[in-house]
């Protein structure tokens, strides 16, 4: 493949055959176990959302008198400590579940832009022409690079979510009046102090991975749109052509 000449819409390059790129090449693939782990992790987070619901209804159906008690039962002290290890990894969780399935999307218009491709080089050959194709623009090589950095970040915010987690766990392992009475500069008090403030800023961090693949979405369809831009001009010189014979 060489590049000939340009158009407005981007360099040219002349094909021998039609064949996909790489990337296009894995899409066809991949947009269905993408698709597959996403729907499973929605439907996992919504079986442990039920449970999580389960649990805290026994618990805050308890009165405060039972669950702040020194000598709470251990099926209270369980319940919250599910409960609040839950509330901080789950989300981000789901939020994975939901970028896997826009890596679905994504691969999936990579797959079209591979069949517009293919199909383009196809039609010029039966025309008797030179198959010319669009060099790929800056959004085609970015799409795929944003999608890859979006999921890293969602799966870089689980990892945290669930260590954090599981100190979470460790921490309402404790009754409510046992950590009430922490003395300052317990380990108790700080493990708590760190269970909170990372629980703060992993809300927005899965939210920034979502909008890294969104973006990275924009940026196909972008792409598909100049290709279909390119083929028609494309068109348009095949019929010219053949009129001034």
């Amino acid at each position: 493949m060489a590049t000939t000449s340009e158009t407005l819409f981007g360099g040219r390059a002349v094909l021998d055959k039609p064949e996909a790129t790489t990337m296009q090449q894995m899409a066809r693939f991949m947009w269905v176990p993408m698709l597959l782990m996403g729907l499973m992790i929605i439907a996992a987070s919504v079986g442990l959302s039920i449970a999580n619901a389960a649990a805290t209804s026994d618990y805050f159906g308890l009165p405060q008198a039972v669950r702040g008690a020194a000598d709470a039962p251990a099926s209270v002290i369980d319940d919250r400590q599910f409960i609040e290890s839950t509330n901080v990894w789950l989300p981000g969780f789901q939020l994975l579940g939901i970028g896997l399935i826009l890596a679905a999307i994504t691969f999936s218009l990579a797959n079209i832009l591979g069949v517009f491709r293919a199909g383009g080089v196809r039609v010029q050959q039966a025309f008797g022409n030179e198959a010319e194709t669009l060099t790929p623009p800056i959004t085609a090589r970015l799409f795929p690079m944003l999608m890859m950095m979006g999921l890293m970040i969602l799966i870089v915010n689980l990892i945290i979510s669930a260590i954090i987690g599981g100190l979470a766990w460790d921490v309402y392992g404790h009754s409510v009046a046992e950590i009430n009475a922490a003395a300052e500069g317990s380990d108790l008090l700080g493990d708590l102090g760190t269970v909170n403030t990372f629980k703060t800023w992993l809300t927005p961090l899965p939210f920034i991975g979502i909008a890294t693949i969104l973006v990275g979405i924009s940026f196909a369809v972008h792409t598909i749109l100049q290709v279909i831009r390119f083929q028609g001009q494309r068109m348009r010189e095949l019929v010219q052509a053949g009129a001034g014979k």
